[in-house]
């Protein structure tokens, strides 16, 4: 970010002080700060999860999930942009 450039921070960041941060690291080196929001459901979750070579605990799963904020949430903290990954688009399609 202090050379300008484009910064991706890819993590869950369930935690609002969290992104908090991140906003507000953004905004020192004004730079756009831009959430994507990976709003798939549950049992998507719990499927893809099951068919990994290294599972999560489901118990963990669920709970992560159920810690993930709306983009309203996101929107209310300061997040100027969230996309929702679910309406995203594959442009190499």
């Amino acid at each position: 970010m202090a050379r300008g450039l484009t910064t991706i921070v890819d993590s869950t960041h369930l935690r609002a002080p969290v992104r908090a941060g991140l906003l507000a690291r953004a905004a020192h080196w004004e730079r756009p700060a831009v959430a994507v929001l990976f709003d798939v459901p549950l049992a998507t979750v719990e499927a893809q999860n099951a068919s990994r070579n290294r599972v999560v605990p489901a118990h963990i799963v669920r709970e992560f999930h159920h810690q993930l904020p709306t983009a309203e949430q996101l929107h209310e903290e300061g997040w100027p942009t969230v996309h929702l990954a679910s309406t995203l688009t594959n442009s190499a399609r």
